[in-house]
């Protein structure tokens, strides 16, 4: 359609089509959709950072517990039995209570000796019976080997064929562990005396 125009004269602005008007509405709920999924994915991928990085941690302050365990029975010839232990020892052997990360509290849970090697169900291991004791089993206590978190969530890391964290078992082996830097060198095989069969 062909306007003429004449000095004065204004012609008001039609404005957009209906069907142009639906299109731009349809066009920015794709784009919200789309930014939506971009956002939940950065979220998502956030939190998994997030995770991974206390695992990283868990694993770091575990086996530095374990450290100072292989110290503390170094220097005093037995296992600790409290955790308070490692940090009042003369001399130190761990400088402070190190905060389990998945808790950001210091309330590791004790590894006593024989339950390294347990499973443990529901968040607390099954107690270590008191010998001669009968009826209830007493709460578990003894030399402590070693600590684990007391968050029982699934680990996105698969520890030492372990899903969960407080299944994670931080503890002192000495038939696997040495001091930092040091390598196990098997000792020399014996050999028979000559004269003796």
């Amino acid at each position: 359609m062909l306007r003429v125009s004449f000095p004065g004269t204004r012609f008001p602005d039609p404005g957009p089509r209906e069907g142009e008007r639906g299109f731009t509405l349809a066009g920015m709920f794709v784009v919200m959709a789309v930014m939506a999924i971009f956002l939940t994915v950065a979220v998502q991928s956030a939190s998994f950072q997030v995770q991974r990085e206390k695992e990283e941690e868990l694993i770091f302050r575990g086996q530095q517990a374990v450290e100072a365990i292989r110290l503390f029975r170094a220097r005093n010839g037995r296992f600790p039995l409290t955790l308070d232990e490692l940090v009042k020892a003369k001399p130190r052997v761990l400088r402070k209570p190190w905060a389990d990360p998945m808790t950001g509290l210091p309330n590791w849970v004790p590894v006593y000796l024989g339950e390294e090697s347990g499973t443990v169900v529901g968040g607390s291991p099954a107690p270590t019976p008191t010998p001669g004791a009968r009826g209830r089993p007493a709460q578990a206590r003894g030399p402590i080997i070693g600590v684990r978190s007391s968050v029982c969530a699934e680990a996105i890391k698969i520890w030492e064929g372990r899903t969960n964290y407080c299944e994670w078992k931080f503890y002192f082996d000495p038939q696997k562990q040495t001091a930092p830097g040091k390598q196990l060198v098997p000792g020399p095989t014996p050999r028979p005396s000559p004269g003796r069969r």
